[in-house]
């Protein structure tokens, strides 16, 4: 008779081994959280260096911060491109774009700036805008370029500009390549003939046939860098500026990044490497935010060019090189700023838009400066045709090329400034004494009346 046996197996060494592998699991997850926090960190810090406030703590949390100008109904931020410190001119920003956000209605608009606009630097005098930049690194001055090129913009396009972001084309190529390439539908055959090589010495020519794309990085500037040949100028690199931003949003959007740390660091390196803004952290984290509540799929674009309906021209060389003025005359951006303002299709601060009566009652002082007798009352005349009540006339200290209504007032005035302005031909400027009027107009050279 045989006896049974039992064969008893304990189950503890495999709940070990389980515990063990947890804990592995755990650890490794930690530390490439650690890891990919430091990355973060140390080049958070070098991307918001500009803003004065670059804690990473500040993505901690729930809470967010109003970005500038969203209280107002829109911000405005100002992207610029450039070529790297290691080549001849790197300095000059080919690349001058204004994102708005309009927060009551979520739409997006792009304005496209031509680097050829010949502008007032402060402080360097009339030169290209595409120097801005250069002049306020090269000058280490407050804010740097970036600082310096936002309140050029905010000069001609009548804006605010709240931030800005820099980023070299380096860092362009890299992150196209990161993020796989783009795609893009070119509209007709491209070839420039006399893009510059990576020495910016020689030519490297470019060639593109008609079509839908995949581009890498390297491709993807070129295509929206080239300028010559038939690529169209600073108009038709600007709309494929704007192209390629949308392409590579989409590209960026479609990958789940969050799941690959190796992609996510690579793109932090890259970003710290080569961007620059004066958007704070908790600014960023707040843009973030927002961003899938904005109407991205119908981006409103804008190229600012010399077409015939377009607020440019090409005058005749005249020692200054190829440039570009207002076909106002040079210093007059009325035509700019109204593009600028009604971006949207109606302007947020139109009190006639909104079917209300604009106030035309504000007290107005015009000055003459453009020491050419009769030209003051000549405007005044004109205003008050218009219904404006026309408080003094008189001479101005200086003379003035352009002329300026000076908003001495609150934000009830802005629209009434920008109307006189379009009435006249001037660019609005803001004034903070005035001795008892609201708006002082300033009739200068430039003035046809």
């Amino acid at each position: 008779m045989f006896k049974k046996t039992y064969t008893y197996t304990s189950t503890k060494p495999k709940h070990k081994t389980l515990k063990i592998i947890l804990l592995a699991i755990i650890i490794l997850i930690l530390g490439v959280g650690v890891w990919i926090g430091a990355i973060a960190y140390k080049n958070i810090k070098k991307i918001t260096a500009l803003s004065g406030n670059n804690s990473l703590f500040s993505f901690l949390g729930d809470s967010r911060q109003a970005l500038k100008g969203e209280t107002d109904g829109r911000t405005n931020i100002l992207l610029l491109g450039m070529g790297s410190k290691n080549h001849p001119g790197g300095m000059l920003s080919d690349t001058i774009i204004v994102i708005s956000i309009n927060w009551k209605t979520k739409q997006v608009a792009m304005i496209t700036i031509p680097r050829d606009l010949w502008v007032k630097i402060p402080g360097y005098g009339y030169a290209k805008i595409n120097e801005a930049y250069a002049y306020g690194e090269n000058n280490k001055t407050s804010g740097g370029g970036g600082k310096v090129s936002s309140d050029v913009v905010s000069e001609i396009l009548g804006i605010p500009i709240h931030y800005f972001v820099s980023a070299d084309f380096e860092g362009f190529k890299k992150l196209v390549d990161n993020i796989g390439g783009i795609d893009v539908i070119n509209e007709k055959d491209l070839y420039d003939p006399s893009y510059p090589a990576d020495n910016m010495i020689d030519y490297d020519p470019f060639k593109l046939s008609a079509g839908a794309h995949h581009l890498d990085g390297a491709t993807a500037l070129k295509y929206a860098r080239c300028r010559k040949g038939n690529c169209g100028d600073d108009f038709g690199r600007g709309s494929r500026q704007l192209q390629v931003i949308k392409a590579i949003k989409d590209q960026t959007l479609s990958l789940n990044i969050l799941s690959n740390p190796k992609k996510l660091v690579d793109l932090m390196n890259i970003a710290g490497d080569h961007i620059r803004t004066n958007m704070s952290v908790q600014e960023i984290k707040s843009l973030a935010d927002v961003q899938k509540d904005l109407d991205t799929q119908n981006i409103i674009s804008k190229v600012l060019d010399t077409s015939a309906d377009g607020p440019l021209v090409s005058p005749p060389q005249d020692g200054r090189g190829s440039i570009i003025l207002p076909k106002k005359g040079q210093g007059n951006y009325t035509d700019l700023q109204k593009i600028a303002r009604d971006i949207f299709g109606v302007s947020s601060s139109s009190a006639a838009v909104q079917g209300e009566s604009i106030n035309k009652n504000f007290k107005i002082e015009v000055l003459n400066g453009s020491n050419r007798i009769g030209k003051a009352k000549a405007a005044a005349k004109v205003l008050e045709k218009d219904g404006y009540e026309v408080s003094r006339i008189g001479d101005a200290i200086n003379s003035y090329d352009t002329s300026i209504v000076y908003n001495c007032a609150d934000k009830t005035a802005e629209q009434t400034a920008q109307d006189i302005a379009e009435i006249l031909s001037a660019e609005v400027k803001t004034k903070t004494v005035c001795s008892g009027i609201d708006l002082q107009v300033i009739v200068g050279v430039n003035n046809n009346l």
